[in-house]
């Protein structure tokens, strides 16, 4: 393949304003497979390390996303972030579906990948019932008058957090992993939630679905029209419950140091 199929290859999947240059190197590389040059808008291909075209334009779109990402001017404190991950995978899926990147596997990938799919879904079956256990578990520390946090971090070294996860994950329709579960349970409301739902059962990426959630939350805002919606009330209830449970946390914190100390303030 050469430079120019490349570059023609990459302006079939995204109408960039800013002109840009496709290299082959022509040379094999340990650390990196290619890079891109933001000033000059160069894209670079250490073509040397790949055993296929496939493999080179997965590397070639790879760069592409950060020539969009340049000409948007978007700056961010790590280069590969989720709104890279989802561009890049978007494009991916678009290379795919024009035909000048493909999916399909090796017969010796294919059956790896089969293998650790049928682990994948033994998993998430587990980890649905140990969702639906926590919960019952919660119940049952509540009649019983144990602390149901003490039970979590010592008797199962589980965190609280990692415990929410799962209790979430349990009664999710779609059978997801914990990641997946998680990046749809990120969504604010409903319709976000049920956008990122369809996504990943659509075979979407976690980052694509996080990207989704984020996407819809600012298309759904509703207008500031001076009057409080559900979903934004519901939203503010959530923060400030979340901020009174820290704060409460703290308090007993205080309250402890303050006993060590021999003070009393009743």
């Amino acid at each position: 393949m050469t430079n120019e199929n490349i570059l023609e290859n990459l302006k079939k999947l995204y109408q960039c304003k800013t002109e840009f240059t496709v290299t082959q190197t022509g040379k094999q590389s340990k650390k990196v497979n290619g890079f891109y040059k933001p000033l000059t808008h160069e894209i670079f291909l250490h073509n040397k390390n790949f055993k296929s075209d496939n493999a080179l334009m997965f590397t070639a779109i790879h760069e592409l996303t950060h020539h969009i990402q340049n000409e948007n001017g978007v700056k961010a404190a790590r280069a590969h972030n989720n709104a890279f991950w989802s561009t890049f995978y978007n494009l991916l899926d678009e290379a795919e579906r024009i035909g000048i990147y493909s999916r399909e596997r090796s017969e010796s990938v294919a059956a790896k990948t089969k293998e650790l799919t049928d682990i994948q879904k033994q998993i998430i079956e587990l980890q649905k019932k140990q969702g639906k256990l926590l919960a019952e578990l919660h119940r049952e520390c509540e009649e019983q008058g144990d602390r149901y946090e003490d039970v979590l971090e010592h008797d199962l070294q589980i965190s609280r957090n990692k415990a929410k996860e799962l209790q979430k994950q349990a009664y999710l329709t779609s059978d997801v992993s914990d990641e997946m579960s998680k990046a749809i349970n990120s969504a604010k409301d409903a319709m976000m939630k049920n956008a990122a739902i369809q996504a990943a059962d659509s075979g979407a990426t976690v980052e694509q679905v996080k990207a989704i959630a984020k996407d819809t939350a600012k298309k759904t805002k509703p207008a500031d029209d001076g009057l409080d919606s559900p979903s934004s009330l519901m939203r503010e209830k959530k923060r400030i419950e979340k901020t009174i449970e820290q704060l409460q946390d703290r308090l007993v914190n205080i309250d402890e140091q303050l006993i060590s100390m021999g003070v009393d303030d009743d």
